[in-house]
């Protein structure tokens, strides 16, 4: 495995469970995602296939490790998404083949409504639970009214279903992700924007923490007022662990508020962290305003 190698985050999350014909499969399935989804984009401008990889590697940290499961991750929306006829995707086997049409079933807004609690490969559940967790990870590039509905949906129907499943970890984070893009959470939305200031390997474990705090919080003001003491620090505990990119947060908050909040935090662009934050503390006054209009 080398630095290089873009299944370098799926090795390592599965360890030493792929070796052999196995990883031989799960890397011949990336190939073909990676040739049928060429020159396909996701809303962040991301190549499409980094979503499949991302929903393969969550599978993996779940301790998912069966190389089935995962060559279905790698391949779950090439039928659907591409030109790929099923006979190309036999050489992975008939099992292979089964989970991608199961999840193609499933692949609708009402897929997991309360009669199909019988699902006869629970594997089915936990590939389309984990698709849902990586979409709602990256909700933020979504429009408006489609992040709202996915999150509505997601409250519903994926939540009560990851329960079900016996992925509790992945049901809590769907439940806090899904709560932070319901209409009236702002603060949720700020928090995930800002801590883009923060170096990746800390992000994570900070955001877990912060959000699971907003949600304790039941008062809409205080929740406001935490969120927006978390972002006037953020550049302080982003300098402390090594790491200070207005540029990067201006351009994730005008994307979280729409083009007028990208004009309004153009101003952002290059300045200092002690400029910044008297910017920030302007934007969040007119956020504060433009909703006691409202």
């Amino acid at each position: 495995m080398n630095r290089g190698d873009p299944l370098r985050p799926l090795l390592r999350a599965a360890g030493e469970s792929l070796d052999g014909e196995r990883l031989r499969l799960v890397r011949r399935a990336y190939e073909v995602a990676a040739r049928r989804h060429d020159g396909q984009r996701r809303h962040s401008g991301d190549p499409y296939v980094t979503h499949p990889l991302a929903v393969a590697v969550i599978l993996a940290e779940q301790g998912v490790r069966d190389h089935e499961i995962l060559c279905a991750a790698l391949l779950h929306d090439v039928l659907d998404g591409t030109a790929c006829p099923e006979a190309e995707l036999a050489e992975f086997g008939e099992d292979v083949m089964a989970l991608l049409r199961g999840f193609s079933a499933l692949d609708n807004p009402c897929g997991l409504p309360p009669d199909r609690r019988d699902l006869t490969d629970e594997r089915v559940l936990a590939l389309k639970l984990a698709d849902r967790l990586h979409n709602l990870r990256t909700a933020r590039f979504l429009p408006e009214a489609k992040r709202a509905r996915k999150a509505r949906e997601t409250l519903e129907l994926y939540v009560p279903a990851a329960g079900r499943a016996g992925l509790e970890r992945v049901g809590e984070e769907l439940r806090r992700l899904a709560t932070a893009n319901l209409p009236g959470n702002g603060p949720y939305r700020l928090v995930r924007a800002g801590a883009v200031l923060l170096p990746p390997h800390a992000r994570a474990r900070y955001l877990e923490e912060w959000l699971a705090e907003l949600h304790a919080i039941p008062s809409r003001r205080e929740r406001r007022r935490f969120a927006a003491g978390l972002l006037l620090g953020m550049p302080s505990l982003a300098a402390a662990l090594g790491r200070w990119d207005a540029a990067g947060w201006a351009r994730a908050l005008g994307a979280l508020r729409g083009p007028r909040a990208s004009r309004a935090l153009g101003a952002l662009r290059g300045l200092r962290a002690s400029r910044a934050l008297g910017a920030l503390r302007g934007l969040w006054g007119r956020i504060g305003a433009g909703r006691r209009r409202r």
